[in-house]
């Protein structure tokens, strides 16, 4: 997606950010449901929910690490 006057770094870098915030937000809202969330999943989908938490939280420390 081309923008004109705009270059593909600050592009990519806003996007990056906006996607870092709402992985933050995402993961706040699974650290704040804790034990509730065990009331209406199933065992293996509260792993599943746990891996991809984790997934997140990689990604943004990767995405610390790319920026230095």
């Amino acid at each position: 997606m081309a923008w004109p006057g705009i270059e593909e770094d600050e592009l990519l870098r806003a996007a990056l950010s906006a996607w870092a915030d709402q992985t933050k937000e995402l993961i706040q809202w699974i650290e704040n449901r804790g034990d509730t969330l065990g009331t209406t999943r199933s065992p293996k989908q509260l792993m599943a929910l746990g891996s991809f938490r984790t997934h997140m939280v990689m990604g943004l420390k990767a995405l610390k690490f790319a920026e230095r």
